[in-house]
Parts: structure tokens; C-alpha cells; sequence
């Protein structure tokens, strides 16, 4: 198994910390063994894109994009592509007394519970936070998004399916990667994926972790926080690119998954650019 990485390799090695966020990348032949490694530290990662097997010692997982995945300092995991397009992650790393800091303060073990989120709400808000970490002046984003992820609730355990139905699910989530600015209905998805509306939701559940509408809704949220960021585009304009036709709607999606308003994300965000 090869590792590209862009900026480093997986998982991020103590060279890196000069580095509040890595963008990693990672070739492999899904036919080879999983490939093995140590963390030296604590990190979360955040999948953009790619599908691949997650395990430690005791826990297995389906990386899908929009995941969380997260290792504690010293703990063995292994990675097994199941196609040949490979992953790319941003990844933060943290030293222990960090995250014995947040822990006690919340009062919980300053070690990761489970290996993995799926997508979801709380798997956006931490994206969010790694995205304004990288900002010059983000560091405290840090704290939020260790306590994020040291107080995040396990998640329920994904329904078994087969390997024919993962990758009807997979069609219909490149499709929305691609397109999340169009409709993307139900029926267009499930035509993708070659499967009644019914039988989609249901087989798309139990890959993903949630429905078809919540995914797309995320989706949506991520791109929008990455363009209020870094553009000067009017909010209502970001708010039709990424899909939504109801501004009303798309404010409180964005206030559901990043706790503010968009205004005030972006506001944030260019306080603390030197820009």
C-alpha cells in the first residue's frame, strides 16, 4: 500500500504539529492486505472522500465521506480500501495534557471512546471546527473540537448488507459529492442506485448512518462554511449554489449544524484572518 500524502503521511507524525490541520491522502490496491499502523498521538480525521475499512483492536468500522474517525496515542488500527479511488482526510492531531484538560473539565476519559463517528450533524459541526482551526488564529477551535469528540455519544452499530448493496449506496453518494447544488430528489437518487425509494432509504441508512436528505443536507452545510470562509460571495448567493431554494431554510440548517447564524460564521472567520 502506497501513502501520497499532501502534506504528510497517515497518520500525521510529531513533525507535523507546526501544522494545526494536515490534508492527507491515500493510494490503495483494495485487493492487498489492510495496511498497519501506531498513533504516536491522539487525532481525529475528518474523511472528505473515499470508502475504507476502519479497525483498532476491538472495534471495526465503514469509513464513509463525511465520517469522523479518531485514535488514541499508542493504539494500533488498520485500513482496508474497498475500491481503488483511494481517501483523502484532514487531520488534527493533540497532545495528552490537552486532552486531559478537556476531559476533566467535562468530565469524562481523556481517551476516545469509539473509533469512528458516521456522517451526521455532529460530524459537520466538527468539520467546521477543523476548517477554522486551520485559520490563522483558530487555536482555541482546538478545545471545541476535542470536546466534541471526547463527549460525542457512540454511535449505533451499522446494519450488515452486502457488498452489492454498499456500492449502490456509494453511486448515490458520489452523486450528491458531485451535484449537491441540484435537487438531488429521492427518486433521482434511488434510480442511481437502481433500488425503489423504499429499499434506497433503508440499504442507504445502513451504510451511511443516516438518510439520503440528512447526508445531502450536510453535505450542503460543509461546502456553504467553506465558501462563507474564504469568498466575499453574499450569503443568499452561497445559499442557491450549494442547493437551497427557501433562504429561511438554509439559515436554520446552517445554525442547526454550526450553532450560529451564517453572518456570524463568516464573521468569525475574517476576525481572525490577518486579511
Amino acid at each position: 500500500m502506497s501513502i501520497e500524502a499532501i502534506n504528510s503521511a497517515w497518520p500525521p507524525s510529531r513533525a507535523d504539529r507546526a501544522r494545526p490541520v494536515n490534508e492527507d491522502s491515500c493510494a490503495a490496491d483494495p485487493s492487498g492486505p489492510a495496511a498497519e499502523w501506531t498513533y504516536e498521538d491522539a487525532a481525529i480525521g475528518f474523511v472528505m472522500s473515499g470508502w475504507f475499512e476502519y479497525a483498532s483492536e476491538d472495534q471495526t468500522t465503514l469509513a464513509a465521506p463525511g465520517s469522523i474517525i479518531l485514535g488514541n496515542a499508542g493504539e494500533a488500527f488498520s485500513v482496508r480500501h474497498i475500491d481503488t479511488q483511494g481517501n483523502r482526510r484532514l487531520v488534527v492531531t493533540f497532545e495528552r495534557d490537552l486532552l486531559e484538560e478537556v476531559a476533566h473539565e467535562a468530565g469524562v476519559s481523556p481517551r476516545f471512546d469509539t473509533i469512528a463517528l458516521p456522517p451526521s450533524q455532529t460530524a459537520t459541526r466538527m468539520f467546521g471546527h477543523i476548517r477554522a482551526l486551520a485559520k490563522p488564529g483558530g487555536e482555541d477551535m482546538r478545545y471545541q473540537l476535542a470536546h466534541a469528540a471526547l463527549t460525542a455519544q457512540q454511535p449505533r452499530p451499522l446494519e450488515a448488507i452486502s457488498t452489492r448493496d454498499r456500492t449502490r449506496v456509494q453511486r448515490a453518494v458520489s452523486h450528491i459529492a458531485e451535484n449537491f447544488g441540484e435537487s438531488c430528489s429521492l427518486q433521482t437518487l434511488a434510480d442511481i442506485a437502481g433500488l425503489s425509494r423504499f429499499h434506497f432509504v433503508r440499504m442507504f441508512g445502513a451504510v451511511v448512518g443516516q438518510t439520503p436528505n440528512q447526508y445531502l443536507i450536510n453535505t450542503r452545510m460543509r461546502a456553504a462554511s467553506d465558501r462563507l470562509m474564504t469568498t466575499r460571495t453574499p450569503i443568499t448567493q452561497i445559499a442557491f449554489e450549494v442547493g437551497f431554494n427557501d433562504i429561511s431554510h438554509f439559515y436554520a440548517c446552517f445554525r442547526d449544524a454550526f450553532g450560529c447564524t451564517p453572518r456570524q460564521w463568516r464573521l468569525r472567520a475574517w476576525a481572525t484572518s490577518p486579511n
